[in-house]
């Protein structure tokens, strides 16, 4: 079994893209596929797509190519995505509503048990079958519930449901705040993401493809 610290980030990264175009072949009903097709579809060549599925393990078969049913059920497994994960959200707004009540990561398998938030007119709030509860609430919320994940969504003071979950042992966070994270302990993993960060990347691509 792959440790988390063996595996490359970009190759953990390519292999999520990987499913991804993989659960989109089999909506096509696309049964198999050839190593080359799948890499120009991931946007690799096909030595990188085979060197990064190795990790996985030796699912591909000489000549014929790949399953697409196969392959995606042990990326799948390998990932983490064959189980049900139970999250918590940080921050009542508007994209955290929209998280609530999104049905495609109850189809994923990812699951919102809780919300937490520090604003009196919020708390009480039952959105999608999700109950809203004061952030003071955590710890009695945490022994109640097995939480995997936390998902923070709060724009004004973030980083008050970072330190939270963090204190509460939550291991897994996905910060799509305006503030990056850095956590000190390795045994906490953040994921930051922010709308603007990747429209900033796009904007430096802009600007000098008009300099060039």
């Amino acid at each position: 079994m792959v440790k988390v610290k063996d595996l490359p980030e970009n190759t953990l990264n390519r292999l999520v893209i990987y499913l991804k175009v993989l659960d989109n072949l089999e909506k096509k009903r696309i049964d198999s596929i050839s190593s080359d097709e799948l890499a120009r579809r991931c946007g690799v060549n096909s030595a990188q797509l085979r060197k990064d599925l190795s990790f996985v393990g030796n699912l591909g078969t000489k000549g014929v190519g790949y399953s697409v049913k196969t392959l995606k059920y042990h990326l799948k497994k390998f990932l983490g995505r064959d189980h049900e994960w139970n999250l918590v959200l940080g921050g009542l707004s508007p994209l955290g509503e929209y998280l609530l009540s999104n049905k495609n990561l109850q189809r994923d398998g990812f699951y919102f048990m809780a919300a937490f938030d520090i604003r009196e007119e919020n708390i009480g709030k039952i959105i999608n079958g999700v109950s809203v509860y004061n952030l003071e609430q955590l710890s009695y919320v945490t022994k109640a519930i097995n939480v995997d994940m936390a998902v923070i969504t709060c724009e004004e003071t973030p980083e008050i449901y970072y330190e939270a979950f963090a204190k509460h042992n939550i291991k897994a966070i996905l910060n799509l705040s305006p503030l990056p994270f850095f956590p000190e302990s390795k045994e906490i993993q953040v994921e930051n993401f922010s709308f603007i960060f990747a429209l900033t990347k796009l904007s430096y691509f802009l600007k000098n493809l008009k300099q060039s």
